[in-house]
């Protein structure tokens, strides 16, 4: 179990490496409007494109990988959010869509010679058809907060220093 004050420490260092992922996204230009409803051979393909990401991954390398590498690839982040999903009528995980593919946007972010800039696109509003993921990182945060917290717990992987 992680303390009150490490688990909100763990949870504001995720938070800004969360917000900073998608909002200073590289050249690739991500956004983060996602599409709320997918047919199932829809979303297979979004996923085998070079221009899309799960949401999931994303968590996975830039919250998870930052506060307890040990996790990552532990969480089941479909359960993690399925209540959250269901609640605002999500089919699917979210995709981060990417101009470029995602794996050269990345390195290209990390070598520091693309365009840092925020790449978010869009109104930020909800509506029945899209969703902003800027209205939703609270809730996806301590979703993922929880879901270490509990891997931890059942002695999935380690929290560094617990």
């Amino acid at each position: 179990m992680f303390t009150p004050h490490r688990r909100k420490m763990m949870l504001a260092g995720a938070s800004a490496t969360f917000v900073a992922a998608l909002a200073f996204a590289p050249s690739a230009s991500a956004h983060e409007c996602f599409k709320k409803s997918w047919t199932d051979a829809a979303y297979a393909r979004a996923l085998e494109s070079d221009h899309y990401m799960s949401l999931a991954v994303l968590a996975d390398q830039f919250i998870v990988a930052s506060v307890a590498p040990d996790c990552v690839g532990v969480l089941d982040y479909e359960s993690l959010w399925a209540s959250w999903m269901e609640e605002n009528g999500i089919s699917h995980v979210p995709l981060v869509w990417f101009k470029e593919n995602p794996e050269q946007a990345f390195k290209a972010w990390e070598n520091e010679k693309g365009n840092s800039g925020p790449g978010l696109l869009g109104s930020g509003n909800d509506t029945a058809a899209l969703g902003y993921l800027g209205n939703h990182i609270l809730t996806l945060e301590s979703t993922i907060g929880a879901g270490l917290e509990a891997a931890v717990g059942a002695g999935l992987c380690e929290f560094p220093g617990v």
